[in-house]
């Protein structure tokens, strides 16, 4: 069983994730309610895995000439759907920027919001990171960990607030 401290530490981290928008709260524990106790780990491993590759083809479409916003699009709502796996707050927002810029054909503020998505991206690839190995320090093998705060799956709260 892992320490209480090491315990306050996880869920503190990730209550820190929803203050800072970070992640969407709602999407998160939808995420942690899913019947395998290990999904959180897998989807978050499964976009760090092939966001690098989305955001390739999203820097390779805006330097494109002429901008084919078409392929752009396609390329923003692949790596929005992945983001929204997770509830990747920040990094849609910056995704949503970047097709705002386009369609009022500002490459300038576009490639801004590029730089600020990346950013965002890179900020929440180094704290969730941290978090899984915090989860994975503090679990027992193949014993599922239901933090402060959280109900375990199927279970709601009093309050109603899930």
């Amino acid at each position: 069983m892992a320490s209480s401290s090491l315990q306050q530490q996880i869920a503190s981290m990730r209550q820190s994730f929803f203050d800072e928008g970070i992640i969407n709260r709602d999407r998160f524990i939808q995420l942690e309610n899913m019947p395998n106790s290990d999904f959180v780990n897998i989807a978050i491993k499964a976009y760090f895995k092939d966001s690098p590759k989305a955001i390739n083809d999203i820097e390779n479409a805006l330097e494109a000439n002429p901008l084919n916003v078409t392929e752009l699009d396609g390329c923003l709502q692949i790596f929005k759907d992945g983001s929204d796996c997770i509830g990747a707050s920040k990094v849609i927002t910056e995704i949503n920027k970047i097709k705002f810029c386009c369609y009022d054909n500002d490459m300038e503020r576009s490639r801004v919001a590029l730089a600020m998505m990346q950013l965002e991206y890179i900020t929440l690839k180094s704290k969730l990171e941290a978090y899984l190995e915090l989860l994975r320090q503090a679990a027992p093998a193949s014993t599922p960990i239901f933090l402060s705060n959280t109900n375990p799956p199927g279970q709601g709260s009093a309050n109603g607030n899930d």
